[in-house]
């Protein structure tokens, strides 16, 4: 088969690049970025590289832990589970280390008894079942049929809404409650469900092992950015139009396959196909700012390593980086109050230091130094999909039917955990192979 232009080289286009070539595919990947990476990209920090994002892998991720087998030799350490809030005045926690009992009457305590009755048949699906938490499955399609004129806040008691719904939509989707729907939280619970590990040396050997490909399958364009997706004048085929150091250019391929935010797919496709723009720009994505900083003594206890907050606060979550890297924070800022505060002109240092007021009296930051600190604003940041997302998919589906050629995967077909968008390139790579569009 002729080389396919895989368009995005974040971990969608990383996937689809990685079963192309399983497949004996030869691939072009361009990235408008200098690395390849995306929104699980690492930077360093004290001559040390740290993750932004994607860094927690979950026990589950099936497809994921195949490509880390593939690609070379990088063990996993534990990660777990742990995380506090404050409901009624009390600091409540969550852990895989303590108890069964004790996080049941912590589960009770942020959900409610109302709450616990609405969320368990959602949740005994997916774990019976764990292919049920993506996007588009036929148990959520059907919770999508019948509520998903409904947001989670309005299916949900306010206690639970706000202590169990939140933290988990505003530090997955970047998004509160009320902009969530029912039909697509079967991707949340698939998360919320699992154990996580993470690479001991992080994503950046992983993605560095995979860029060095010597197969000759691969060739990756970093600092091309694809301005425009067409039709080729000649018979079926799709024209890529970049720009690369100042300069443009075009390539046409018999196929292509797009791994982008539906914002940026829609962006490229306009000029082309301006109906399916229009349902792409209807899938919800919500800016994120990420901050991770060092400091000279331990800012958290190995027992409680996370604190996440309500929604008058921008910093939605502050964990420790690791389960021994104690000393290093991840702060999160997402939500609608961190809308309201935080900007692509805000400065670093203003939004760190507001969070580590926040943090203060749950953790050691009084007169605990900062040695570093990197920080990121992302928009589009975090996806939120649409309500009745599996019939957008469909619409989606019959408008680029026209479009020969032309293939799409990305965060808004299974959904944006590392996972979900190893299973929708598994899936877009299939249809590449069998003629089919979706």
């Amino acid at each position: 088969m002729s080389r396919v232009a895989v368009i995005g080289g974040g971990i969608s286009g990383i996937a689809t690049a990685y079963y192309l070539n399983k497949a004996g595919i030869p691939v072009d990947l361009y990235e408008a970025a200098p690395a390849i990476g995306g929104r699980i990209g690492s930077e360093r920090m004290d001559g040390r590289w740290v993750d932004f994002g994607g860094k927690n892998i979950g026990r589950k991720y099936r497809r994921f832990r195949g490509f880390v087998r593939d690609t070379g030799d990088f063990p996993f350490e534990y990660f777990g589970f742990n995380t506090s809030q404050v409901i009624d005045g009390k600091v409540v926690s969550m852990t895989k280390e303590s108890r069964q009992l004790s996080n049941l009457f912590g589960f009770l305590k942020l959900a409610g008894l109302r709450g616990v009755s609405v969320l368990y048949p959602w949740v005994r699906a997916v774990m019976k079942d764990n292919s049920q938490g993506m996007l588009r499955t036929p148990f959520f399609n059907d919770v999508s049929q019948k509520l998903d004129h409904l947001s989670l806040a309005d299916c949900f008691p306010p206690r639970c809404a706000n202590h169990l719904i939140r933290p988990v939509t505003v530090r997955m989707n970047g998004a509160e409650p009320d902009e969530c729907y029912p039909g697509n939280f079967g991707s949340n619970l698939a998360l919320v469900l699992d154990s996580y590990e993470q690479l001991k040396g992080g994503m950046h050997q992983l993605l560095e092992a995979f860029a060095a490909d010597r197969s000759g399958l691969l060739a990756i364009r970093t600092g091309h950015r694809v301005e425009r997706l067409s039709r080729c004048d000649r018979g079926g085929g799709v024209d890529v139009a970049y720009t690369c150091n100042g300069s443009g250019g075009s390539v046409s391929y018999d196929r292509v396959i797009t791994a982008l935010p539906a914002v940026q797919l829609s962006a490229l496709l306009g000029g082309s196909l301006p109906e399916a723009a229009e349902i792409l720009d209807r899938v919800r994505y919500y800016p994120v700012s990420v901050a991770i900083a060092a400091y000279r003594d331990n800012v958290f206890r190995k027992e409680q390593r996370a604190m996440v907050f309500d929604g008058t606060s921008p910093l939605s979550n502050a964990g420790a980086y690791g389960i021994l890297d104690l000393d290093l924070v991840r702060y999160t800022f997402s939500g609608k109050a961190a809308r309201a505060q935080i900007n692509p002109e805000s400065k670093a240092e203003d939004v760190i230091f507001q969070a580590e007021k926040k943090v203060l009296p749950f953790f050691s930051i009084a007169e605990n130094i900062r040695t570093s600190m990197i920080y990121k604003y992302l928009s589009p940041g975090l996806c939120a999909y649409s309500p009745f997302h599996f019939r957008l998919f469909s619409e989606l589906q019959d408008k680029l039917a026209s479009f020969s050629g032309l293939y799409v995967t990305g965060d808004f077909r299974r959904g944006a955990s590392i996972e979900a968008c190893f299973a929708a390139a598994e899936e877009s790579v299939k249809h590449l192979m069998t003629g089919e569009l979706f």
